[in-house]
């Protein structure tokens, strides 16, 4: 496993950029962009996509905003950007593209959408190979068995991973399966903590303490908010924290991530959409899925030295640790 790990590092290093230039409209393009709500990972989908859109030419008017993770507000939101007459939406978030399907079924406008983790499972498009009428988008599923040794390698003897998961939340439950059916083939047994309530994420994480090795927490847009709640109660119990978030390993509320680059799935979204404007039918356009380059790996030399951990050989020289 640890040369696919090296594979991955090593691609980190030489990603190419993945825009195609095309030529701009004539007339600048009004883009809606609709978040669920204020984060870092998920501004930086959107600051991907904006970057991805000037590489091709386009120079777009953007009508951005979010409804700070409140559900009951996305309908009057959603309703709001589509009255404005966009050429294109960008739904970031499986529950805002979910919600923009059904809401804006009648629009005559696209919409592209990132991250979503299963877009299948999620109900958005019926296969992997292309899209819906109107609507296509990017997946920020991760290469899970490279996942699985990166932790494997930070915390040697892991053989028991918890998965934090928000059980209605469509992306949470299918990463948290899939982590599910392919760790034991590492050896890893997976066991899934359910968390619905961010209020309940204390007494979950220590629940796991004695029947895990180490915990997950996945790109969800329910516990990555309350990831400082998901560090206390995992400091209490010396447990290694493992995120889908890089400023979470940053802000050192956890121990690590191998994750997807979400800046880069926003360039891919930003692809995607100036391949729509460009006259492409979304309907044929296969859903995009990160490659080895996509993902960053990034370590925290505070969670390390507080878990009494030390950086294994194959990262050496990864560049890859932060304070």
């Amino acid at each position: 496993m640890f040369t696919k790990l090296r594979t991955v590092v090593t691609g980190l290093a030489v990603a190419a950029a993945l825009t195609t230039p095309v030529l701009a409209q004539t007339t600048a393009p009004r883009i809606a962009i609709a978040l669920f709500g204020p984060h870092p990972s998920l501004q930086q989908v959107s600051d991907g996509f904006k970057a991805s859109l000037d590489a091709a030419g386009y120079e777009p008017v953007y009508d951005e905003g979010n409804v700070n993770f409140d559900r009951s507000l996305v309908p009057q939101f959603l309703n709001r950007l589509a009255a404005a007459d966009p050429d294109l939406m960008l739904t970031i978030t499986t529950p805002m593209a979910q919600s923009a399907r059904q809401i804006l079924a009648n629009r005559d406008f696209p919409i592209v959408f990132a991250p979503v983790t299963d877009p299948v499972q999620a109900g958005l498009v019926g296969s992997w190979d292309a899209g819906a009428p109107l609507l296509t988008g990017v997946s920020n599923i991760p290469d899970l068995a490279a996942t699985v040794a990166f932790m494997q390698s930070l915390v040697p003897g892991m053989t028991r991973l918890g998965v934090l998961y928000n059980p209605g939340d469509d992306s949470d439950t299918a990463f948290a399966t899939r982590l599910q059916t392919l760790a034991p083939a590492q050896g890893v047994e997976v066991l899934l903590i359910g968390v619905d309530n961010a209020n309940d994420i204390p007494q979950r994480v220590t629940s796991a303490q004695g029947r895990v090795d180490a915990l997950f927490v996945p790109a969800s847009s329910l516990l990555q908010p309350a990831s400082p709640a998901i560090a206390s109660a995992a400091g209490r119990i010396s447990m290694p924290v493992f995120s889908s978030n890089t400023q979470s390993v940053g802000d050192a509320l956890a121990l690590a991530t191998f994750a997807v680059d979400f800046y880069r799935i926003g360039e891919r979204a930003g692809d995607l959409a100036a391949r729509i404007l460009g006259g492409e039918d979304p309907a044929t356009i296969a859903i995009a899925v990160p490659a080895p380059e996509d993902h960053l790996i990034r370590i925290s030399q505070r969670q390390m030295t507080a878990l009494g951990l030390t950086l294994p050989e194959a990262l050496t020289g990864c560049d890859c640790v932060v304070d």
